[in-house]
């Protein structure tokens, strides 16, 4: 006679995507220094001009610093349009950590950005970690997702070092016009 046993299956994969969150990490030296490139990171409201898919974005509250504590972004792609807000915590120059506090599209969603000065001769450089770790609810979106995450990931830190290089060029220009009346 056979003796059926029951054992604790513990899923790590299934074919819609990761039991587990999903974590993609870039690092990049960028011409700037940490002060700048906190400033546009922290700036979660002007998102909307320059990061690829964000249709909408805004900051909700401050802390007592005024630092951003609470913001969120509309995000398009296709047909696809969804909204979320994220706890903010940072530390000034620092970093800049993100986590969703509504939990309608994910499961989870954590970014986190870190800037470290590099010491030069030349111009102010800058290291820069994203983190970006998600989960969706959505088994869909799950599995579309590990198709394009590197990718996304690889178009948002370029949208911000673009950002940085147009703000250079801006106060550079902006500088040049302050000499020049003063002359």
């Amino acid at each position: 006679m056979l003796r059926r046993v029951a054992t604790p299956v513990t899923f790590q994969r299934t074919f819609f995507g990761s039991a587990k969150p999903q974590s993609y990490r870039i690092s990049r030296v960028l011409n700037g220094s940490p002060e700048q490139v906190y400033a546009i990171v922290s700036e979660v409201d002007k998102y909307k001009h320059f990061v690829p898919f964000v249709e909408d974005s805004f900051i909700t509250a401050r802390d007592a610093n005024s630092l951003p504590s609470r913001a969120g972004l509309k995000v398009g792609w296709k047909d696809i349009t969804e909204r979320f807000e994220c706890e903010l915590q940072c530390a000034k120059n620092e970093k800049v950590y993100a986590k969703s506090i509504e939990l309608d599209l994910f499961h989870s969603l954590e970014t986190l950005w870190t800037f470290k000065n590099i010491k030069s001769n030349g111009p102010p450089k800058c290291k820069v970690d994203f983190t970006l770790t998600y989960k969706f609810k959505n088994p869909l979106y799950e599995q579309l997702s590990s198709l394009f995450a590197p990718k996304v990931s690889s178009i948002m830190i370029g949208a911000f070092e673009k950002r940085l290089m147009q703000l250079s060029f801006e106060n550079t220009k902006n500088n040049r016009q302050t000499d020049e009346a003063k002359l």
